[in-house]
């Protein structure tokens, strides 16, 4: 008997245009949002990866660009903890980024001794541009609902964010696992 992944659930019952027949309770109600959201997660994804090559980043850098587009400036510490990179690792990235023109460095308005970081405006522009696309269809889509609907789903989505935030930052809490070393079969045995 093999037993089913529950991210398997995820996906698993979409039609061949990618939705699924109206569910009756609310648990395959509840199951059916679960896929949908999984397949706009993984959209995303794959959009996010697609527009980092447009723009020349790799996908940890558009990440980071995607983090501070959402926050405006950030302290490279707290980029590299969105992130879950090591001081090492942020301060390779920042300065790819700075390297790049893509970053900004400013100093901390109180504290002297901090750095922000932020978006340079020339990316800022190419970022936008490239996106604009997905932003004028997804306010179409908007358009479309009724205020109240359009309440709903912004009400839902929220929580969905919250939801989502409070898993990430938990898991990032816990240690990495370290992978076992490979046995590499010798000469001899």
């Amino acid at each position: 008997m093999t037993r089913t992944c529950t991210l398997e659930l995820y996906s698993r019952n979409l039609d061949q245009y990618g939705t699924a027949p109206v569910p009756r309770d609310a648990t395959a109600q509840a199951q059916t949002i679960r896929q949908l959201l999984n397949r706009r997660d993984l959209a995303s994804a794959r959009h996010r990866s697609g527009l980092s090559r447009q723009l020349g980043l790799t996908d940890s850098e558009m990440l980071a660009v995607a983090y501070l587009a959402q926050r405006g400036e950030l302290r490279p510490a707290e980029l590299g903890e969105l992130l879950g990179l090591t001081s090492g690792a942020i301060t390779a990235l920042v300065r790819r980024l700075e390297d790049g023109g893509h970053l900004v460095r400013s100093r901390h308005p109180t504290d002297g001794r901090s750095v922000l970081v932020h978006l340079a405006d020339a990316l800022v522009e190419r970022a936008e541009a490239a996106f604009d696309p997905l932003v004028r269809d997804l306010d179409d889509l908007a358009a479309q609902l009724e205020d109240e609907e359009r309440a709903s789903v912004e009400r839902f989505l929220a929580q969905v964010a919250r939801v989502s935030e409070s898993h990430a930052e938990r898991v990032l809490q816990r240690p990495a696992r370290r992978a076992e070393p490979a046995t590499v079969p010798g000469l001899w045995g």
